[in-house]
């Protein structure tokens, strides 16, 4: 057992070094490649998402150019003739009875014969109307919607009785319930 079998300490931890230097840096390396793949990914994943998002808005701008393609624009309908009635003054149906108010006038398209109708049977007309408002309560007259179907009411009353022709539409003039 010569100096020749003697293991010398030093080349021992010298080869150590190297070995423990090498290791660290092979793990940094995958490290590395891991987080460049993760890095390559995610703007892949960018991308991908960009490019659906951008596809799928092509596709809803489409659509609705087609459905504002297919609307066509319609002048307005000519404006009614209409028949004026005098003002209506009644109490509703309520336990406290509120006060109201109307102005009727009556829209229809233009016919001489509707017309002379209408003239003919004002008073009978005033009574119907007198007669729907009467069986109102303020609570049946006191929002827009209620005030249409008032107005429809009224008109399917009269279109009733009426011969020559039929009345289109029922304005209000003026409204008011206390």
């Amino acid at each position: 057992m010569g100096d020749e079998e003697r293991v010398n300490v030093d080349d021992i931890e010298e080869e150590e070094s190297e070995g423990l230097a090498q290791a660290p840096s092979s793990s940094d390396a995958s490290r590395v490649i891991k987080l460049l793949l993760y890095i390559a990914g995610a703007i892949l994943l960018v991308f991908i998402v960009i490019g659906i998002s951008y596809l799928v808005t092509k596709y809803v701008q489409e659509q609705r150019y087609e459905r504002e393609q297919d609307i066509v624009l319609a002048p307005p309908p000519a404006p009614l003739s209409h028949f004026d009635l005098p003002s209506f003054s009644v109490t509703t149906k309520d336990a406290e009875p509120h006060f109201a108010k109307l102005t009727v006038s009556l829209g229809y398209e233009e016919n001489v014969a509707l017309n002379a109708e209408l003239v003919q049977r004002t008073p009978q007309i005033q009574h119907i109307i007198n007669i729907v408002l009467r069986g109102k309560k303020y609570e049946d007259m006191d929002s827009v919607e209620d005030t249409v179907n008032l107005s429809e009411e009224i008109k399917a009353h009269i279109n009733t009785i009426l011969i020559s022709g039929k009345v289109k539409e029922v304005y209000f003039r003026e409204f008011v319930v206390n």
